[in-house]
């Protein structure tokens, strides 16, 4: 008999069972992260299957999906797909199910067939099914070498996951009772404190966003030319741009005359195949890029969170922020959301770190900044005690965490190398001109 190895299986055997259409839910709709381990815990991965509009076929662990994308691991490895290029995506039904109906035809002393189907629940990660699975079959054979060494090997890893989740909790309880002890529950024990207490002031702070024209060239500059969204080149811009590069158009006033007949996307083509940055401005967006998208719905606000956890009046929204300041007023528009991408990107800590790591989305410290500190490469500044209201409270809980993955994608989705936009923020104060009678003898 030839015992099976301890590697990861081949995922084609044994066969699919249970096919189950799906298709995109809102995330709201989704399960919370917590909720999501847990099955993965009890019940395995989530497969599915997904066909691509040129016919090929996927298959592997749905990570994540949202309206835009869909994210396939395959051995280990998390592909990302574009929905536009998705025929049909096709989940399996639930590894537990599947687990029923494959062990209905497996003999009980079918030790080898029964082994299969244990490293197959391994391989979805079904560890708690595998175990019991095993514990039956060790009845049956108690000294078989390859069940002992999968028993041992599978109930070390899961009690490695449940220690891993019961500390997770407790950092979350303890982060609870802080934020209770600071909401009027049972007091700390005062510091002594030689100096005078800060008197905080929570109020919203007075930046001003982004003009119409400024958020406009930002558009610009995020259109993806294979994705392009609505836009308007006017005639007069392309008449420019000809003038100014008269080597690059043909002297034929006929063929001039079809240049501005070409579709707008064509149109930005030339633009930026000149770099003609000076007309970029003038160039009309009439909706928002995928990746400006992306921010304003999934980190921002809407389905986001950084507009309630880091730019309200409490915390960087307000006057006591410090350098970092967010804007909070009106947090969907367009000005709120896309002033604040500026002036995120624009941060830098006091080491000089952007707070954008665009190279390497995964170490960006505005993504570190909310992780628990447990588990973060910058973790945030301690909070004042005596400064009111709630105090920090980690956004992620880990990097499997859906908003984190999230917030990873959009930033991959900005255009890269990064611009530089041909404008001044926060703006410079207008100078007084004084009336004649004013002015200095």
């Amino acid at each position: 008999m030839t015992l099976l190895a301890l590697t990861k299986p081949r995922q084609t055997q044994p066969a699919p069972v249970g096919f189950v259409l799906a298709s995109w839910t809102p995330d709201s709709e989704q399960p919370e992260e917590d909720t999501q381990e847990k099955q993965a815990s009890a019940e395995g991965i989530r497969e599915c299957v997904i066909t691509l509009r040129s016919g090929r076929t996927i298959s592997g662990e749905l990570v994540r999906e949202d309206s835009r994308i869909v994210v396939i691991g395959i051995e280990g490895i998390e592909t990302t797909f574009q929905r536009r290029n998705i025929a049909n995506i096709v989940v399996l039904a639930p590894v537990q199910e599947r687990y029923e109906k494959l062990r209905a035809t497996i003999a009980e002393d079918d030790i080898d067939a029964r082994l299969a189907l244990i490293e197959w629940l391994r391989s979805r990660k079904a560890y708690g099914i595998a175990i019991k699975e095993l514990d039956d079959l060790l009845i049956l054979e108690p000294n078989h070498p390859h069940a002992k060494l999968l028993h041992r090997w599978l109930s070390e890893y899961d009690k490695l996951e449940s220690t891993d989740r019961n500390e997770q909790k407790d950092q979350e309880d303890q982060q609870d009772q802080q934020d209770q002890q600071a909401e009027g529950g049972k007091p700390e024990t005062p510091k002594p404190d030689t100096q005078e207490p800060r008197e905080y002031q929570i109020t919203r702070n007075d930046l001003v966003p982004l003009s119409d024209e400024q958020i406009n060239l930002m558009r610009v500059y995020e259109i993806d030319l294979r994705d392009a969204p609505r836009m308007r080149v006017p005639d007069e811009v392309m008449i420019e741009l000809m003038r100014a590069n008269p080597d690059a158009f043909s002297p034929d006033q006929d063929q001039r005359n079809q240049i501005l007949q070409l579709p707008a996307v064509d149109k930005l083509k030339l633009l930026f195949s000149l770099k003609a940055r000076d007309l970029y401005a003038r160039i009309e967006v009439l909706e928002n890029p995928d990746s400006l998208i992306r921010f304003k719905e999934q980190v921002h606000h809407g389905r986001g969170w950084l507009i309630n956890a880091c730019a309200s009046t409490r915390c960087h929204g307000g006057v006591d922020a410090g350098s970092f300041r967010l804007i909070n007023e009106r947090p969907n528009t367009d000005e709120t959301a896309f002033t604040n991408l500026y002036i995120i990107e624009n941060t830098r800590l006091a080491n000089g770190t952007p707070l954008i790591d665009f190279n390497t989305p995964e170490r960006s410290p505005l993504l570190q900044l909310a992780m628990m500190p447990s588990n973060s490469l910058f973790p945030h500044p301690q909070i004042p005690q005596d400064y009111p209201g709630m105090k920090y409270r980690p956004i992620f809980r880990n990097t499997r965490d859906r908003k984190y993955q999230q917030a990873i994608d959009w930033i991959r989705s900005m255009y890269q190398p990064r611009p530089e936009y041909d404008f001044e923020y926060p703006p410079k104060p207008e100078e007084t001109q004084l009336e004649p009678d004013q002015a200095s003898p």
